[in-house]
């Protein structure tokens, strides 16, 4: 789990790892992207240059069926990566994510439909029945998914976010799981579109999905 006494230096480099990586998989540094964000006049969301084709993956969803690529098309994603083990930064993302889909349930009138994917990085503790019952603390419509490191790798890679499992012998009850903070769009043709960085403002992606949705 996340620690106090994790290093500021390595968490740190995480975050920035996951933003670093995003822009630099879309050619773009994050300068050029606060320089896009600030043409497309949005609130938070940091709009690539370029939406990125994102090669096909399977993970496990939360209903013990495949998860791919094809279920993140035809409505806008909001993707988080974490682990529901996770002390703080889960939970409260999370919490974000449930008033901004609550927000847009009132707000938006017709166009795509939008969903919440939360991915764990640990399968080890979050089987599907397990991320069931986190998720739903936060809303039934959350979706959640995951998989061993082989199948989450190749998709993290491609979407900029970092993690870290540190080792520790079987049955070890305290160790970090250090991960990316920020939640990434994907929009309806199954691209990544843009990315939200921490610290979230739920108003403020509100805003930003409510005009992409309408």
């Amino acid at each position: 789990m996340n620690s106090p006494s994790e290093k500021n230096s390595t968490w740190l480099y995480i975050i920035a790892a996951g933003v670093a990586l995003v822009s630099a998989a879309a050619g773009a540094s994050l300068w050029q992207m606060m320089q896009e964000r600030s043409q497309a006049q949005t609130a938070a969301l940091l709009v690539l240059p370029e939406s990125r084709v994102i090669d096909d993956f399977e993970l496990t969803g939360m209903d013990g069926e495949p998860f791919t690529l094809d279920d993140l098309r035809d409505k806008w994603t909001l993707v988080f990566f974490g682990f529901t083990h996770c002390p703080d930064i889960c939970p409260s993302t999370l919490y974000d994510l449930q008033q901004v889909s609550e927000d847009l349930d009132t707000t938006t009138d017709g166009g795509p439909s939008h969903q919440v994917l939360f991915v764990s990085v640990y399968p080890e503790r979050d089987n599907p029945e397990r991320m069931r019952e986190y998720l739903a603390y936060f809303s039934p419509d959350f979706v959640g998914a995951t998989g061993p490191d082989e199948d989450l790798w190749p998709l993290t890679r491609q979407l900029g976010i970092a993690y870290r499992i540190e080792e520790h012998e079987p049955g070890a009850a305290i160790y970090n799981v250090d991960h990316s903070a920020s939640v990434l769009l994907i929009e309806p043709g199954g691209r990544l579109y843009g990315v939200f960085t921490a610290p979230l403002d739920a108003a403020a992606i509100s805003a930003d999905m409510s005009a992409l949705l309408n």
